[in-house]
């Protein structure tokens, strides 16, 4: 099982596919390295497909702290790929992954040659803030079960629900493995999460996806970052919800892969 060793930490990371142009997605919050299974046979062709679990994430330690900032991930990224002898890397960030991208492009953006932020946020708003404070609530009054009922609205579209709701047992079992309070100090870096002041210094080639029926990253929130970012393009999926990684995954694939050649 790879970790790499870092700060007094391990975390876990994998490195598959085929290709020379390095690929390194950055899960969303309650997602692991085995979430992007739908799309992992997608960019294995073409990529050499770069994922970890951020600590509190999957097989990653989880140092008991208040939160785990955003920069710290964004510098445990830049570690692995130092780890992996990587100088630059093409980076997708899916939600909260894009957040923790946004960091790593001010931090790190030599080790960029193309950012793609997906389904993500610009800053996090007071709406943003409440729905956070709803999951937590469904989690200790009603444990995994209530939490992944309570989300369900704002993760996916309504054709989802119509079309592929036969996924939604096989979800809400893996909801339930999920590690709670690793989560929670994610949330706690969320909340201080704001990037508009400094989207300007984001230099690198930089496109914006997110799904016309994406509830829980907006629409605006996607435009502000493409206001902000010089030169970035910005792509809606129509019908799409937030977690496109499961109701999109070709759609999702395809726009990495064509930012890769624009």
């Amino acid at each position: 099982m790879p970790m790499l060793q870092h700060d007094g930490r391990q975390l876990y990371y994998e490195v598959t596919g085929h290709g020379e142009q390095p690929l390194l997605l950055f899960n969303g919050l309650t997602m692991s390295t085995a979430a992007w299974t739908l799309m992992a046979p997608l960019l294995e062709p073409r990529f050499k497909l770069i994922r970890l679990d951020f600590q509190g994430q999957g097989q990653s330690e989880r140092r008991v702290q208040d939160c785990y900032p955003l920069t710290q991930q964004a510098d445990d990224a830049a570690a692995l790929l130092d780890h992996l002898g990587i100088k630059q890397c093409y980076l997708a960030g899916l939600s909260y992954g894009g957040m923790v991208a946004l960091h790593f492009a001010r931090r790190h953006p030599a080790r960029l040659s193309r950012l793609l932020l997906a389904s993500t946020l610009a800053w996090s708003d007071a709406a943003n803030v409440y729905i956070a404070q709803s999951w937590s609530a469904a989690q200790q009054a009603g444990g995994p079960g209530l939490r992944f009922d309570i989300s369900l609205p704002w993760l996916f579209s309504s054709r989802f629900f119509v079309s592929y709701a036969q996924m939604l047992p096989d979800l809400r079992t893996i909801a339930a493995t999920v590690d709670w309070p690793g989560v929670e100090r994610i949330l706690a870096g969320i909340r201080e999460h704001d990037a508009r002041s400094w989207l300007d210094e984001i230099r690198v080639p930089t496109h914006i996806i997110v799904g016309s029926e994406d509830r829980l990253t907006p629409l605006y929130q996607s435009e502000l970052l493409h206001q902000g970012i010089a030169g970035s393009t910005l792509t809606v999926l129509p019908g799409a919800g937030h977690a496109i990684h499961i109701e999109a995954p070709a759609a999702f694939a395809q726009q990495i892969s064509r930012f890769a050649d624009a």
